[in-house]
């Protein structure tokens, strides 16, 4: 049987109550929620291009085991980026600082005796997410 409609204002009030829904009441409540920060860029298409290329380039000859050709990739690019330290990291050093360690991490897991190629890859990844973000448009 249906509720009377006298009864149908309480009825949808108790119900608002009951699931807990109240009117905004302060005006930052009604306010979306801020945007994270936009990352500002630092390096040039150029620059991030050529530690791109060199990621992408062993992340291949990783995922066709080829494992000398993976390392001396990964072995260009750590020259690559450690050549143009100087220039890149008075840039943002925290940033460069980021990117670094995450090299480091490929590196380790690729290059040393306790050859890990899931945490290698994770890293390059990230490495080539992380120069894109730093990267002007």
């Amino acid at each position: 049987m249906p509720l009377p409609r006298r009864l149908l204002p309480a009825a949808a009030i108790a119900l608002v109550a009951l699931l807990g829904l109240t009117p905004a009441t302060h005006a930052e409540d009604t306010k979306a929620p801020a945007a994270a920060p936009a990352i500002k860029p630092i390096y040039t298409q150029k620059e991030a291009a050529e530690f791109t290329g060199l990621a992408k380039a062993t992340l291949e000859a990783l995922a066709t085991e080829k494992k000398d050709i993976m390392v001396a990739k990964l072995t260009d690019l750590e020259t690559a980026w450690d050549d143009k330290e100087k220039d890149l990291k008075p840039r943002d050093e925290k940033r460069w600082t980021a990117i670094d360690k995450t090299l480091d991490k490929a590196i380790s897991a690729l290059r040393s005796s306790k050859y890990n190629a899931a945490k290698g890859k994770a890293a390059l990844e990230l490495l080539i997410k992380m120069l894109a973000e730093s990267t002007k448009s």
